[in-house]
């Protein structure tokens, strides 16, 4: 879902990595996703978190900010930052300025738990 605004780029950023990018490009995206979502009829509700995922984290619903967090995680698996232990660490790193930390944390618990298979991983 995180990556859905990639459907109306002409050039797709390489391997989805969008939370890598300049904010304002990450909010084009998020906006181009949304209107994709309102087109399908998922609903206005699933539209707004696409949206709202690259706005600062202090401003948006707890939804976006989970698909925020787990989109940079799941960007940092593939940029080869120590897997996804190196990839929650850097994500710990940004806590307080890019991610909610009770989020980031929350993920750590899954991960510790065994879930969330990085995109790509067996």
């Amino acid at each position: 879902m995180h990556d859905i605004g990639q459907l109306s780029l002409v050039d797709p950023v390489a391997g989805g990595a969008t939370a890598l990018l300049p904010a304002a490009e990450q909010r084009r995206i998020a906006l181009l996703g949304g209107a994709v979502v309102r087109r399908t009829g998922a609903g206005p509700a699933v539209a707004a978190v696409v949206e709202r995922q690259a706005d600062p984290y202090r401003e948006q619903p707890l939804a976006a900010r989970i698909v925020r967090t787990v989109n940079a995680y799941d960007d940092l698996c593939g940029e080869g930052v120590g897997g996804p232990l190196g990839a929650l660490e850097q994500l710990r790193l940004g806590t307080g300025h890019d991610h909610q930390p009770q989020v980031v944390e929350a993920l750590g618990r899954v991960l510790a738990r065994g879930g969330l298979t990085p995109a790509g991983a067996g």
